[in-house]
């Protein structure tokens, strides 16, 4: 390896490896990941109602509006409501939990208390419940009342401030009483936080959330800028084993799951899609293949390799690629830690980002409207992603050939160098 690569190797190993690590680990951040995803099953079943319920062929409509009425769509939407509408009516039971977890205490009674206290601090409307702040709007108090009753919940238990039954009474029984001191102290904290918001402020928490955090992490995240940052922050910190996805996501995932809510609300009602940037286009139109677009690479290793190693890993690479599972690349190629990758890994997924980007901007390509599983082969996530249009489907077949070109010298120089080694190797052992 050359000085330069060393180098460069030493400096992320150093400096960068560290530092994803602790964030990474991060517990809250940690928390929030995974409750988010243990809801991502049923935000993914709604969408495939929503593209049902506003599928872009006529024939297709009234041949469904024949078999059921006119009601249909709006019959289908049941389930986009009980899904996608309670997106962060969900979230504020399962984060909890996850946090709670961590701490080694009872999840459900610190996610119940946390679904507790986010009705609470829900504004209602004559019906009941504001909809509107049980959803995609609501997420990032979800998260806020998620992680502070999670907390409060585990000071007192781990303090041991609960209130103790007799070792006869049954165990269900004498763990409902633990969560009553803290239930009580979260309840009362947040019920005069309600009323101080709306008597001084005249507004809501979800408002007043959304003022001072949501509409900065808009900004950021709903433009060109804010999608190469992410980028580059994923690219760099996975170069060195971290998974810098998941270091993005733990920020941005919030912003850009309600900016693919607003897309599909706009989608129903036939109006102008105003996000391009959310969390489907990341998953569906720049990492295809996984983190650094490694299916152009898989691709090349299947079919093009010379050296027995590198055609052995693109047998073993290429499958799980395909559903953008690329550990097997990543870890035995390997691409972490390898300066000879470093420079298509980073600047492959910028210019599919862009590309994608900038198509759909000008209108070229339907932008994603609806959630599909970040696992979703290519071609068919296109298509399910922009609501069944065949321009998705086109664009991701763009990206996989512009990635394989980005690849290819690199690859040649890896396969040649593992030829070279391997001829090496065959001599010396005659």
């Amino acid at each position: 390896m050359s000085s330069t690569g060393s180098k460069v190797q030493s400096f992320m190993q150093e400096k960068l490896l560290p530092i994803g690590t602790k964030i990474g680990g991060e517990r809250h951040l940690v928390a929030i990941r995974d409750g988010l995803v243990t809801t991502m099953p049923l935000i993914i079943v709604g969408s495939v109602f929503v593209i049902l319920s506003s599928f872009p062929w006529p024939a297709f409509n009234q041949f469904i509006a024949g078999m059921f009425g006119d009601q249909w769509q709006a019959n289908m939407n049941f389930v986009v409501d009980a899904t996608f509408s309670v997106m962060a009516l969900l979230d504020a039971f399962t984060i909890a939990y996850s946090l709670a977890n961590s701490y080694k205490v009872s999840g459900v009674s610190a996610g119940l208390l946390s679904l507790s206290t986010f009705i609470l601090v829900t504004p209602m409307s004559k019906t009941g419940l504001d909809l509107a702040y049980l959803g995609s709007k609501g997420l990032f108090v979800a998260i806020l009342v998620a992680l502070v009753s999670a907390e409060v919940f585990r000071f007192f238990v781990q303090k041991n401030i609960v209130i103790k039954l007799p070792d006869n009474v049954p165990p269900a029984v004498s763990r409902s009483f633990v969560a009553l001191i803290p239930s009580g102290v979260t309840l009362t904290l947040f019920w005069v936080v309600r009323l101080l918001i709306s008597t001084i402020g005249h507004t809501n928490i979800h408002d007043m959330i959304y003022t001072f955090v949501g509409q900065p992490l808009s900004a950021i995240g709903d433009g060109y800028a804010g999608g190469v940052f992410a980028i580059l922050v994923t690219s760099v910190f996975w170069m060195v084993g971290i998974h810098g996805w998941d270091l993005v996501l733990s920020v941005m995932q919030p912003t850009w799951l309600q900016f693919v809510d607003e897309n599909r609300v706009a989608f129903q009602a036939g109006k102008t899609i105003p996000h391009i940037l959310n969390y489907t286009f990341m998953n569906v139109f720049v990492w295809v293949g996984g983190s650094g677009v490694l299916l152009g690479l898989a691709l090349l290793l299947f079919f093009k390799s010379k050296s027995q190693y590198m055609r052995q890993m693109g047998h073993l690479g290429l499958p799980p690629t395909v559903f953008a599972v690329n550990e097997p690349l990543m870890f035995g190629l390997p691409v972490v830690m390898n300066p000879l990758i470093l420079v298509p890994y980073v600047i492959s997924p910028l210019v599919c980002f862009t590309l994608s980007y900038v198509s759909m901007a000008i209108g070229l390509v339907a932008p994603a409207v609806v959630l599909v599983p970040w696992s979703m082969p290519p071609i068919i996530g296109g298509y399910l992603a922009t609501g069944g249009h065949i321009s998705g489907a086109i664009l991701q077949v763009v990206i996989i050939a512009v990635s394989t070109i980005i690849y290819y010298p690199f690859f040649k120089m890896i396969d040649n160098k593992a030829l070279r080694e391997e001829q090496g190797d065959e001599t010396v052992a005659d």
